[in-house]
Protein backbone atom coordinates (compact mmCIF):
# COMPACT_ATOMS: atom_id res chain seq x y z
CA UNK A 1 0.00 0.00 0.00
CA UNK A 2 1.14 3.38 -1.22
CA UNK A 3 1.79 5.89 1.74
CA UNK A 4 -0.99 8.24 0.06
CA UNK A 5 -3.22 5.31 0.04
CA UNK A 6 -2.31 4.21 4.12
CA UNK A 7 -2.66 8.50 5.22
CA UNK A 8 -6.28 8.35 3.47
CA UNK A 9 -7.35 4.73 5.24
CA UNK A 10 -5.93 6.01 8.52
CA UNK A 11 -7.92 9.23 8.46
CA UNK A 12 -11.03 7.32 7.54
CA UNK A 13 -10.30 5.14 10.62
CA UNK A 14 -10.06 7.49 13.05
CA UNK A 15 -13.15 9.03 11.49
CA UNK A 16 -15.26 6.25 11.65
CA UNK A 17 -14.02 4.50 14.96
CA UNK A 18 -13.91 6.87 17.60
CA UNK A 19 -12.41 5.59 20.24
CA UNK A 20 -14.75 3.96 23.23
CA UNK A 21 -13.95 1.93 25.89
CA UNK A 22 -15.51 -1.51 25.77
CA UNK A 23 -16.09 -3.21 29.19
CA UNK A 24 -16.27 -2.26 32.72
CA UNK A 25 -13.27 -0.82 34.18
CA UNK A 26 -12.05 -4.13 35.60
CA UNK A 27 -12.04 -5.45 32.31
CA UNK A 28 -15.55 -7.33 32.19
CA UNK A 29 -17.85 -8.10 29.58
CA UNK A 30 -20.26 -5.53 27.68
CA UNK A 31 -23.44 -7.03 26.58
CA UNK A 32 -24.87 -3.98 25.34
CA UNK A 33 -22.13 -4.31 21.93
CA UNK A 34 -24.40 -6.29 19.69
CA UNK A 35 -22.18 -8.78 17.78
CA UNK A 36 -23.62 -7.54 14.47
CA UNK A 37 -21.50 -4.71 14.80
CA UNK A 38 -18.36 -6.19 15.80
CA UNK A 39 -15.84 -7.35 13.18
CA UNK A 40 -13.67 -10.26 13.84
CA UNK A 41 -9.95 -11.11 13.12
CA UNK A 42 -8.42 -14.74 13.51
CA UNK A 43 -5.08 -14.33 15.10
CA UNK A 44 -2.44 -16.18 12.93
CA UNK A 45 1.15 -16.04 11.77
CA UNK A 46 2.62 -13.74 9.19
CA UNK A 47 5.20 -11.42 9.05
CA UNK A 48 5.63 -7.87 10.06
CA UNK A 49 8.05 -5.82 9.13
CA UNK A 50 9.06 -2.36 10.47
CA UNK A 51 10.54 0.18 7.38
CA UNK A 52 10.57 4.15 6.09
CA UNK A 53 8.30 4.68 3.18
CA UNK A 54 9.31 7.82 0.96
CA UNK A 55 7.82 8.72 -2.77
CA UNK A 56 9.97 9.68 -5.42
CA UNK A 57 10.30 9.04 -9.84
CA UNK A 58 12.60 6.15 -11.48
CA UNK A 59 15.44 7.46 -12.90
CA UNK A 60 18.06 6.38 -15.66
CA UNK A 61 21.80 5.79 -14.05
CA UNK A 62 23.55 7.49 -16.57
CA UNK A 63 22.41 9.43 -19.54
CA UNK A 64 25.24 10.20 -22.43
CA UNK A 65 24.42 12.50 -25.46
CA UNK A 66 26.29 11.54 -28.18
CA UNK A 67 28.22 13.65 -30.98
CA UNK A 68 30.63 12.74 -34.16
CA UNK A 69 34.07 14.22 -33.98
CA UNK A 70 34.24 15.25 -36.97
CA UNK A 71 32.17 16.79 -39.52
CA UNK A 72 30.25 14.79 -42.57
CA UNK A 73 27.13 13.42 -44.55
CA UNK A 74 25.51 10.95 -42.37
CA UNK A 75 25.35 8.07 -44.74
CA UNK A 76 23.70 5.34 -42.47
CA UNK A 77 21.57 5.31 -38.98
CA UNK A 78 20.88 2.30 -37.82
CA UNK A 79 18.48 2.53 -35.07
CA UNK A 80 15.12 3.97 -33.84
CA UNK A 81 14.02 5.66 -31.21
CA UNK A 82 13.49 3.34 -28.25
CA UNK A 83 15.67 0.70 -29.60
CA UNK A 84 17.30 -1.01 -27.04
CA UNK A 85 20.95 -1.51 -27.97
CA UNK A 86 23.91 -2.89 -26.42
CA UNK A 87 27.51 -1.24 -25.89
CA UNK A 88 29.82 -0.87 -29.05
CA UNK A 89 26.71 -1.70 -31.38
CA UNK A 90 27.17 1.02 -34.09
CA UNK A 91 24.45 3.62 -34.15
CA UNK A 92 25.42 5.58 -37.16
CA UNK A 93 28.10 6.36 -39.65
CA UNK A 94 28.91 9.44 -42.01
CA UNK A 95 29.77 9.20 -45.52
CA UNK A 96 33.53 7.38 -44.51
CA UNK A 97 34.96 6.64 -48.19
CA UNK A 98 38.01 8.89 -47.87
CA UNK A 99 39.04 7.61 -44.26
CA UNK A 100 38.31 4.09 -44.84
CA UNK A 101 40.55 4.39 -48.01
CA UNK A 102 43.24 6.00 -46.10
CA UNK A 103 42.70 3.10 -43.32
CA UNK A 104 42.94 0.48 -46.02
CA UNK A 105 46.62 1.91 -47.38
CA UNK A 106 47.84 2.17 -44.08
CA UNK A 107 46.74 -1.68 -43.17
CA UNK A 108 48.57 -2.63 -46.31
CA UNK A 109 51.39 -0.04 -45.19
CA UNK A 110 51.95 -2.46 -41.82
CA UNK A 111 52.08 -5.54 -43.51
CA UNK A 112 54.74 -4.71 -46.25
CA UNK A 113 56.50 -3.20 -43.41
CA UNK A 114 56.20 -6.29 -41.74
CA UNK A 115 56.56 -8.94 -44.63
CA UNK A 116 60.39 -6.42 -44.80
CA UNK A 117 61.47 -7.04 -41.86
CA UNK A 118 60.70 -10.91 -41.76
CA UNK A 119 62.66 -11.08 -45.09
CA UNK A 120 65.50 -9.43 -43.52
CA UNK A 121 65.51 -12.13 -40.93
CA UNK A 122 65.27 -15.20 -42.98
CA UNK A 123 68.51 -16.61 -44.31
CA UNK A 124 69.23 -16.30 -47.99
CA UNK A 125 70.11 -20.11 -49.44
CA UNK A 126 71.58 -18.77 -52.47
CA UNK A 127 74.32 -16.15 -50.79
CA UNK A 128 75.04 -19.08 -48.86
CA UNK A 129 75.82 -21.03 -51.41
CA UNK A 130 77.37 -18.53 -53.23
CA UNK A 131 79.64 -18.27 -49.94
CA UNK A 132 80.18 -21.64 -49.56
CA UNK A 133 81.34 -22.24 -53.09
CA UNK A 134 83.96 -19.36 -53.08
CA UNK A 135 85.21 -20.92 -49.92
CA UNK A 136 85.49 -24.14 -51.11
CA UNK A 137 87.65 -22.57 -54.39
CA UNK A 138 90.06 -20.36 -52.17
CA UNK A 139 90.67 -23.24 -50.03
CA UNK A 140 91.81 -25.39 -53.30
CA UNK A 141 93.85 -22.73 -54.39
CA UNK A 142 95.51 -22.44 -51.07
CA UNK A 143 96.04 -25.93 -51.46
CA UNK A 144 97.19 -25.99 -54.89
CA UNK A 145 99.61 -23.00 -54.11
CA UNK A 146 101.06 -24.76 -50.77
CA UNK A 147 101.43 -28.64 -52.40
CA UNK A 148 103.54 -27.09 -55.11
CA UNK A 149 106.27 -26.55 -52.88
CA UNK A 150 109.01 -29.99 -52.90
CA UNK A 151 111.96 -31.60 -50.89
CA UNK A 152 114.25 -30.33 -53.70
CA UNK A 153 113.12 -26.86 -53.68
CA UNK A 154 113.72 -26.93 -49.92
CA UNK A 155 117.42 -28.72 -49.84
CA UNK A 156 118.28 -26.29 -52.70
CA UNK A 157 116.94 -23.15 -50.96
CA UNK A 158 118.91 -24.56 -48.05
CA UNK A 159 122.43 -25.02 -50.14
CA UNK A 160 121.97 -21.17 -51.62
CA UNK A 161 121.68 -20.09 -47.87
CA UNK A 162 124.54 -21.77 -47.10
CA UNK A 163 126.87 -20.94 -50.16
CA UNK A 164 125.41 -16.92 -49.25
CA UNK A 165 126.92 -17.36 -45.65
CA UNK A 166 130.18 -19.09 -46.60
CA UNK A 167 130.61 -16.22 -49.18
CA UNK A 168 130.06 -13.73 -46.62
CA UNK A 169 132.41 -15.15 -43.98
CA UNK A 170 135.29 -15.63 -46.38
CA UNK A 171 134.54 -11.84 -47.49
CA UNK A 172 134.89 -11.03 -43.53
CA UNK A 173 137.53 -12.38 -42.65
CA UNK A 174 139.65 -11.33 -45.03
CA UNK A 175 138.59 -7.57 -44.29
CA UNK A 176 140.43 -8.79 -40.60
CA UNK A 177 143.92 -9.21 -42.65
CA UNK A 178 145.03 -5.94 -42.77
CA UNK A 179 144.43 -5.39 -46.84
CA UNK A 180 145.12 -2.02 -48.79
CA UNK A 181 143.02 0.63 -48.98
CA UNK A 182 141.58 0.21 -52.51
CA UNK A 183 141.22 -3.82 -51.93
CA UNK A 184 139.91 -3.25 -48.22
CA UNK A 185 136.89 -0.95 -49.88
CA UNK A 186 135.84 -3.48 -52.60
CA UNK A 187 136.10 -6.52 -50.54
CA UNK A 188 134.40 -4.63 -48.13
CA UNK A 189 131.81 -4.05 -50.83
CA UNK A 190 131.73 -7.98 -51.65
CA UNK A 191 130.65 -8.81 -48.28
CA UNK A 192 127.71 -6.59 -48.16
CA UNK A 193 126.85 -7.93 -51.11
CA UNK A 194 126.79 -11.35 -50.09
CA UNK A 195 125.34 -10.21 -46.73
CA UNK A 196 122.34 -9.29 -48.42
CA UNK A 197 122.31 -12.29 -50.57
CA UNK A 198 122.59 -14.47 -47.26
CA UNK A 199 119.61 -12.83 -45.72
CA UNK A 200 117.40 -13.12 -49.37
CA UNK A 201 118.61 -16.62 -49.78
CA UNK A 202 117.61 -17.42 -46.02
CA UNK A 203 114.08 -15.48 -46.11
CA UNK A 204 113.27 -17.81 -49.35
CA UNK A 205 114.24 -20.99 -47.30
CA UNK A 206 111.58 -19.87 -44.50
CA UNK A 207 108.98 -19.26 -46.90
CA UNK A 208 109.70 -22.85 -48.64
CA UNK A 209 109.62 -24.40 -45.10
CA UNK A 210 106.61 -22.55 -43.45
CA UNK A 211 104.79 -22.84 -47.03
CA UNK A 212 104.53 -18.71 -46.92
CA UNK A 213 105.79 -18.04 -50.19
CA UNK A 214 104.08 -14.74 -51.86
CA UNK A 215 101.56 -17.08 -53.94
CA UNK A 216 100.54 -19.22 -50.70
CA UNK A 217 99.97 -16.05 -48.39
CA UNK A 218 97.41 -14.64 -50.97
CA UNK A 219 96.16 -17.86 -51.19
CA UNK A 220 95.52 -18.04 -47.35
CA UNK A 221 94.35 -14.65 -46.99
CA UNK A 222 91.24 -15.11 -49.73
CA UNK A 223 90.50 -18.20 -47.64
CA UNK A 224 90.61 -16.03 -44.34
CA UNK A 225 88.23 -13.45 -46.49
CA UNK A 226 85.63 -16.19 -47.95
CA UNK A 227 84.90 -17.53 -44.10
CA UNK A 228 84.23 -13.73 -43.24
CA UNK A 229 82.11 -13.64 -45.83
CA UNK A 230 79.95 -16.98 -45.19
CA UNK A 231 80.30 -15.59 -41.40
CA UNK A 232 78.31 -12.06 -42.54
CA UNK A 233 75.80 -14.32 -44.90
CA UNK A 234 75.19 -16.70 -42.25
CA UNK A 235 74.49 -14.46 -39.71
CA UNK A 236 72.02 -12.12 -41.11
CA UNK A 237 71.22 -8.24 -41.10
CA UNK A 238 73.41 -5.89 -38.79
CA UNK A 239 71.95 -4.54 -35.57
CA UNK A 240 71.80 -1.41 -37.64
CA UNK A 241 69.97 -3.14 -40.69
CA UNK A 242 67.47 -4.80 -37.94
CA UNK A 243 66.75 -1.28 -35.91
CA UNK A 244 65.87 0.10 -38.92
CA UNK A 245 63.50 -2.47 -40.19
CA UNK A 246 61.61 -2.07 -36.68
CA UNK A 247 61.20 1.74 -37.02
CA UNK A 248 59.90 1.50 -40.59
CA UNK A 249 57.22 -0.74 -38.75
CA UNK A 250 56.66 1.53 -36.01
CA UNK A 251 56.15 4.15 -38.53
CA UNK A 252 53.36 2.18 -40.30
CA UNK A 253 52.24 1.53 -37.18
CA UNK A 254 51.94 5.01 -36.17
CA UNK A 255 50.08 6.02 -39.39
CA UNK A 256 47.23 3.33 -39.23
CA UNK A 257 46.50 4.35 -35.69
CA UNK A 258 45.73 7.88 -37.26
CA UNK A 259 44.01 6.23 -40.21
CA UNK A 260 41.71 4.38 -37.35
CA UNK A 261 41.34 7.43 -35.27
CA UNK A 262 40.32 9.12 -38.58
CA UNK A 263 37.80 6.46 -39.70
CA UNK A 264 36.30 5.64 -36.05
CA UNK A 265 35.38 9.65 -35.47
CA UNK A 266 33.03 9.01 -38.71
CA UNK A 267 31.02 5.76 -36.68
CA UNK A 268 29.01 6.66 -33.62
CA UNK A 269 28.73 3.37 -31.31
CA UNK A 270 26.79 2.62 -28.14
CA UNK A 271 29.53 3.38 -24.93
CA UNK A 272 26.93 1.18 -22.51
CA UNK A 273 23.90 -1.01 -23.27
CA UNK A 274 20.67 1.04 -23.44
CA UNK A 275 17.82 2.53 -24.85
CA UNK A 276 17.84 5.06 -27.69
CA UNK A 277 16.02 7.97 -25.45
CA UNK A 278 16.45 10.72 -28.28
CA UNK A 279 17.57 10.57 -32.49
CA UNK A 280 18.20 13.83 -33.79
CA UNK A 281 20.00 12.59 -36.95
CA UNK A 282 18.34 10.72 -40.46
CA UNK A 283 20.59 10.13 -43.22
CA UNK A 284 21.68 12.49 -45.86
CA UNK A 285 21.80 15.80 -42.79
CA UNK A 286 25.26 17.12 -42.43
CA UNK A 287 26.37 17.46 -39.07
CA UNK A 288 29.13 19.48 -37.14
CA UNK A 289 30.99 17.63 -34.54
CA UNK A 290 29.57 18.59 -31.11
CA UNK A 291 26.28 18.96 -31.78
CA UNK A 292 24.21 16.53 -30.34
CA UNK A 293 22.96 13.78 -32.69
CA UNK A 294 21.61 10.47 -30.45
CA UNK A 295 20.96 10.29 -26.85
CA UNK A 296 21.50 7.06 -25.01
CA UNK A 297 19.85 6.06 -21.64
CA UNK A 298 20.77 3.29 -19.14
CA UNK A 299 17.99 1.77 -17.68
CA UNK A 300 19.63 -1.32 -16.33
CA UNK A 301 19.48 -0.71 -13.35
CA UNK A 302 16.77 2.06 -12.75
CA UNK A 303 17.32 4.21 -9.71
CA UNK A 304 14.90 6.03 -7.07
CA UNK A 305 15.95 9.05 -5.44
CA UNK A 306 13.43 9.49 -2.52
CA UNK A 307 13.22 12.29 0.12
CA UNK A 308 13.35 10.55 4.03
CA UNK A 309 12.83 12.80 6.84
CA UNK A 310 15.51 14.18 9.52
CA UNK A 311 13.43 11.90 11.60
CA UNK A 312 14.25 8.56 10.05
CA UNK A 313 17.40 9.14 8.28
CA UNK A 314 19.30 8.29 11.44
CA UNK A 315 17.72 4.45 11.42
CA UNK A 316 18.44 3.55 7.60
CA UNK A 317 21.97 3.16 6.28
CA UNK A 318 23.71 1.92 3.30
CA UNK A 319 22.94 -1.62 2.05
CA UNK A 320 19.75 -1.98 3.35
CA UNK A 321 16.93 -3.72 1.36
CA UNK A 322 14.03 -1.89 -0.08
CA UNK A 323 10.84 -2.15 -1.79
CA UNK A 324 9.75 -0.38 -4.52
CA UNK A 325 6.19 -0.06 -5.67
CA UNK A 326 4.67 1.82 -8.73
CA UNK A 327 1.46 3.77 -9.04
CA UNK A 328 1.51 2.32 -12.87
CA UNK A 329 1.75 -0.92 -11.52
CA UNK A 330 0.17 -1.55 -8.16
CA UNK A 331 0.64 -5.45 -7.56
CA UNK A 332 4.27 -5.40 -8.69
CA UNK A 333 6.64 -5.31 -6.32
CA UNK A 334 10.61 -4.58 -6.85
CA UNK A 335 13.61 -5.58 -4.95
CA UNK A 336 16.39 -2.52 -4.16
CA UNK A 337 18.78 -1.55 -2.76
CA UNK A 338 19.74 1.48 -0.77
CA UNK A 339 23.31 2.38 -2.31
CA UNK A 340 23.43 6.35 -0.81
CA UNK A 341 22.62 8.91 2.25
CA UNK A 342 23.45 12.44 1.19
CA UNK A 343 25.35 13.67 3.40
CA UNK A 344 23.59 17.41 3.80
CA UNK A 345 20.00 18.23 3.67
CA UNK A 346 17.20 19.68 2.15
CA UNK A 347 15.25 22.36 4.07
CA UNK A 348 11.53 23.12 2.51
CA UNK A 349 8.67 24.92 4.24
CA UNK A 350 10.19 24.08 7.68
CA UNK A 351 11.16 20.61 7.35
CA UNK A 352 14.40 19.02 6.39
CA UNK A 353 14.96 15.70 4.12
CA UNK A 354 17.93 14.18 2.61
CA UNK A 355 18.16 12.57 -0.80
CA UNK A 356 18.51 8.42 -0.44
CA UNK A 357 19.64 7.20 -3.58
CA UNK A 358 17.86 3.75 -4.10
CA UNK A 359 19.38 0.98 -7.09
CA UNK A 360 16.41 -1.36 -8.40
CA UNK A 361 17.58 -4.87 -7.83
CA UNK A 362 14.95 -6.78 -10.48
CA UNK A 363 14.39 -5.53 -13.93
CA UNK A 364 10.54 -5.49 -15.22
CA UNK A 365 10.33 -4.63 -18.31
CA UNK A 366 6.64 -2.69 -17.58
CA UNK A 367 8.76 -0.31 -15.60
CA UNK A 368 9.70 2.96 -17.37
CA UNK A 369 11.91 6.12 -15.97
CA UNK A 370 9.50 8.59 -15.23
CA UNK A 371 6.97 6.29 -13.01
CA UNK A 372 6.29 7.81 -9.35
CA UNK A 373 7.21 5.05 -6.70
CA UNK A 374 7.46 4.23 -3.45
CA UNK A 375 10.31 3.03 -1.59
CA UNK A 376 10.07 1.10 1.46
CA UNK A 377 12.90 0.64 3.35
CA UNK A 378 13.13 -2.38 5.30
CA UNK A 379 14.81 -1.65 9.01
CA UNK A 380 13.81 -5.09 10.60
CA UNK A 381 11.56 -8.02 9.87
CA UNK A 382 10.03 -10.54 11.36
CA UNK A 383 8.81 -13.97 9.60
CA UNK A 384 6.54 -16.92 10.49
CA UNK A 385 5.78 -14.66 14.09
CA UNK A 386 1.97 -14.02 15.44
CA UNK A 387 1.04 -11.23 13.75
CA UNK A 388 -2.42 -8.93 14.87
CA UNK A 389 -3.30 -6.18 12.86
CA UNK A 390 -2.55 -2.80 14.43
CA UNK A 391 -6.30 -1.99 14.15
CA UNK A 392 -6.99 -4.12 16.52
CA UNK A 393 -4.57 -3.05 19.11
CA UNK A 394 -5.55 0.04 21.55
CA UNK A 395 -2.72 1.30 23.63
CA UNK A 396 -2.37 3.05 26.88
CA UNK A 397 0.40 4.91 26.29
CA UNK A 398 1.38 6.42 29.87
CA UNK A 399 1.02 2.86 31.40
CA UNK A 400 2.74 1.54 28.39
CA UNK A 401 0.62 -1.59 27.98
CA UNK A 402 -1.25 -2.65 25.31
CA UNK A 403 -4.82 -4.51 24.76
CA UNK A 404 -6.79 -6.39 22.52
CA UNK A 405 -10.33 -7.43 22.62
CA UNK A 406 -10.89 -11.20 22.71
CA UNK A 407 -14.30 -13.19 21.73
CA UNK A 408 -14.66 -15.94 23.48
CA UNK A 409 -16.69 -18.88 23.18
CA UNK A 410 -19.66 -17.89 25.44
CA UNK A 411 -19.99 -14.45 22.48
CA UNK A 412 -18.42 -12.52 25.17
CA UNK A 413 -16.07 -9.78 24.41
CA UNK A 414 -13.33 -9.30 26.95
CA UNK A 415 -10.39 -6.86 26.62
CA UNK A 416 -6.89 -8.49 27.15
CA UNK A 417 -3.57 -7.36 27.68
CA UNK A 418 -0.99 -8.68 25.61
CA UNK A 419 3.02 -8.04 25.22
CA UNK A 420 4.08 -6.37 21.77
CA UNK A 421 7.15 -7.19 19.81
CA UNK A 422 8.25 -5.48 16.19
CA UNK A 423 5.75 -3.00 15.70
CA UNK A 424 4.98 -2.24 11.59
CA UNK A 425 3.23 0.30 9.78
CA UNK A 426 0.27 -2.21 9.44
CA UNK A 427 0.98 -5.38 11.74
CA UNK A 428 2.72 -5.70 15.46
CA UNK A 429 4.42 -8.90 16.28
CA UNK A 430 2.43 -10.52 19.56
CA UNK A 431 4.76 -12.19 22.45
CA UNK A 432 2.02 -13.12 24.94
CA UNK A 433 -1.65 -12.53 25.67
CA UNK A 434 -2.85 -14.43 22.38
CA UNK A 435 -2.89 -17.76 20.81
CA UNK A 436 -2.71 -18.51 17.26
CA UNK A 437 -6.94 -18.82 16.32
CA UNK A 438 -7.65 -16.68 18.84
CA UNK A 439 -10.53 -14.11 17.36
CA UNK A 440 -10.40 -10.61 18.11
CA UNK A 441 -12.91 -7.91 17.60
CA UNK A 442 -13.29 -4.00 17.13
CA UNK A 443 -16.68 -2.50 16.78
CA UNK A 444 -17.78 -0.84 13.28
CA UNK A 445 -21.35 0.22 14.82
CA UNK A 446 -20.61 3.41 16.02
CA UNK A 447 -18.49 2.74 19.40
CA UNK A 448 -14.98 1.98 18.69
CA UNK A 449 -13.70 -0.93 21.16
CA UNK A 450 -9.97 -0.19 20.79
CA UNK A 451 -7.16 2.55 19.81
CA UNK A 452 -5.40 2.09 16.76
CA UNK A 453 -1.54 1.76 17.54
CA UNK A 454 0.28 4.79 17.58
CA UNK A 455 -2.98 7.18 17.90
Amino acid sequence: MSVRRSLFVMALLIVLLPIVLFGSAGGGASSSTALADVQLYEVGRGDVTLAVSAIGVLSAERVNSLSFLTAGRVLEVRVQRDDYVLEGDILARLDDTAARLAYEQALLGVERAELEFQSLLKPDETQIRLAEAALASARGAYLSVVTAVTNDQINAAQLAYEQALNTFNILQDRLDDGLPAEEYEMTRARAGEAFVNAQIASLQLEQLRNSTSPQAGAAAARVRQAEQELERVKAGPTQAQRDAAQQAIRRAENQLERARVAYERTVLRAPFNGVISQLNVEVGTLVAPGLPAIEITDVEPLELTVQVDEVDVGRIREGMEVRVELDALPDVILPARLTRIAQTGNISGGIVTYDVDIELQGQDERARVGMTAEATIILQEKRNVLVVPNLYIRLDRRAGRAFVNVLRPDDRIEEVEVTLGLQGQEDSEILSGLQEGDLIAINLGGGGLNQIIGG
